[in-house]
């Protein structure tokens, strides 16, 4: 059996033990509060990236084509082990030429990260040692938690953290159906990361029809690896060929309705809340939480109302009722192109923005509120789950991409290489000649461009599943996600950190969020379980 570190800075007994398994930046966030909370304890990481911190959302080797959707300016997260690390902008500055990008690539995010992660070692050599490895099992005795991979067994760990992000994933029934169906169809199916190697299959795409499954952010990564990244350039508004893209490509949705872009950086204060809205708000979404789901969606309706009718000029109820009624109802009736140059034109002012984009970029504003009064209520689960969905809603707009990849979406659209569909999964039919989409386009390439719901039940990873079914793991009731307390403890010993948490926490993709309350809160808890062993003589904080 291989120990973990055993000696914490300056040589001492380390106040505790700490095994993270998975380390993206939601893992470089548990490391880097640990060490700032309780700079004599010993971490041990489990994650089998070449690039610990960067996870593959920004892995290193990412395409270029794949690029943030958030203004490089407004990545601020802390660096709290290492006050002296630069920020994410003033990093771009020193070491790369992208200093004036609005919207990087996100592999330069992950080279960031990953150079925090790297100065952690060198300032904590005996604390800190990442194990290039994949955790496939876990036990408990008396000692504490021990961690197996096919290198053998290491531990005691007085605590253990999950941040492993996104884990392997059951494909659903649709997925499962097209896979056994595609042996004998001659058809490709793809997932849609990692980008890279997307990229070198759609290579071998030229003149082949490629349908995208999924119509939100995921699918504009791929539009632009279907062609910028096939040696195709967008410039003055027009897409020009570089002869080696599919012959047509169809993105489908259930709505069919592509995400609306964030405004230029010139409007974005046009949409800040005032700082008597902001508390309205926040005290609205207070008391929403232990009400009933109607009467909590109606609260936080009447509470939007207020500042959406002040930038608007109009009475935004309707759209409100039927936005917690059906999200995106309100523009069924327009074609989807129609709404993306709308998007355009209001993110680029060009055009007075509608009460609902006002809405949606109210609503991405108020997210860091948003998260803390989630995680700090226990209402009712069935209330709970009624404002996930409004924010999940809301995601077409709140998460929306830069104005540039709307506008070559549109290019695209344009010139005719890609046509947004509507389609039902389900009424999909794949035949030898492809998959039929909207009773005359056949795909011989299909991508999958959805993201799994945060759901434990569909969890494909041993690990995860040896913990369920032990009952170490249990669903939360508003989700089916992993039931944890504010602190992402979902076991003596045991806690989880991330999407995987929804139910509990809310917006929990954001990379702000990996530095946020759930993990501060996590933290915190660690240093309570180190005070009664160490007494006076305890931890710095």
């Amino acid at each position: 059996m291989q120990s973990g570190s055993v000696a914490g800075a300056g040589g001492t007994k380390p106040a505790l033990r700490l095994g993270i398994i998975g380390c993206g930046p939601r893992g470089l966030a548990a490391v880097e509060h640990a060490l700032a909370s309780l700079p004599r304890c010993s971490i041990d990481i489990f994650d089998p990236s070449p690039w610990p911190a960067a996870g593959p959302n920004f892995a290193l080797d990412e395409t270029a084509c794949c690029r943030l959707n958030l203004r490089a300016c407004d990545v601020d997260i802390p660096a709290l082990a290492l006050p002296e690390h630069p920020s994410f902008s003033d990093w771009l500055c020193q070491t790369t030429a992208h200093a004036a990008e609005e919207y990087p690539p996100r592999h330069l995010l992950g080279e960031y990260l990953h150079s925090r992660f790297s100065a952690l070692l060198a300032s904590f050599p005996m604390a800190l040692a990442h194990h290039q490895q994949v955790v496939t099992k876990a036990r408990r005795d008396a000692s504490g938690w021990w961690l197996a991979t096919h290198m053998g067994e290491y531990g005691p760990y007085d605590e253990l953290v999950l941040a492993m992000g996104q884990p392997v994933t059951q494909p659903d029934s649709t997925w499962q159906r097209w896979c056994a169906q595609a042996v004998g169809c001659g058809v490709t199916l793809a997932p849609a990361y990692p980008g890279h190697a997307l990229q070198q299959k759609a290579a071998r795409w030229s003149g082949k029809t490629v349908a995208i499954r999924g119509l939100g952010l995921a699918a504009l990564d791929v539009l632009a690896i279907l062609t910028l990244g096939q040696g195709g350039r967008f410039s003055g508004g027009r897409y020009i060929r570089s002869g080696a893209e599919p012959a047509v490509i169809l993105p489908f949705s259930l709505d069919g309705m592509p995400p609306l872009p964030k405004p230029v950086q010139a409007l974005e204060s046009r949409f800040d809340l005032t700082g008597g809205e902001a508390a309205l708000l926040g005290d609205a979404l207070t008391r929403a939480l232990d009400l009933g789901p109607d009467a909590a969606l109606a609260k936080v309706r009447r509470a939007l109302a207020i500042p959406a009718q002040r930038l608007t000029g109009e009475d935004p109820t309707g759209w409100l009722k039927v936005e917690c009624d059906t999200a995106g109802a309100q523009d069924s009736a327009r074609s989807p192109l129609a709404v993306l140059r709308d998007g355009i034109d209001m993110a680029a002012g060009r055009k007075p923005a509608s009460v609902g984009y006002c809405i949606g970029q109210i609503w991405r504003k108020f997210q860091p509120d948003l998260r803390r009064i989630f995680l700090a209520s226990d209402g009712p689960a069935e209330t709970r789950a009624a404002i996930l969905g409004f924010d999940r809603g809301l995601k077409r707009m709140t998460y929306g991409p830069p104005l540039t990849s709307a506008r070559l979406m549109l290019a695209l659209a344009d010139d005719g290489l890609v046509q947004l569909a509507v389609a039902d999964d389900p009424k999909i039919k794949l035949t030898a000649q492809g998959w039929v989409l909207n009773k005359h386009s056949y795909a011989q390439v299909m991508i999958d461009a959805v993201l799994p719901p945060p759901r434990l039940d569909v969890i494909d990873d041993p690990l995860i599943r040896a913990f369920r079914s032990d009952g170490v793991l249990r669903e939360n009731k508003a989700t089916g996600g992993i039931d944890v307390d504010d602190a992402g403890r979902a076991s003596e010993g045991l806690a989880v950190l991330g999407r995987l948490t929804e139910g509990r926490s809310i917006a929990a993709d954001s990379i702000h969020d990996c530095f946020g309350v759930m993990t501060r809160n996590w933290a915190r808890g660690m240093v309570r379980a180190a005070e009664p062993v160490h007494g006076s003589d305890g931890p710095d904080v």
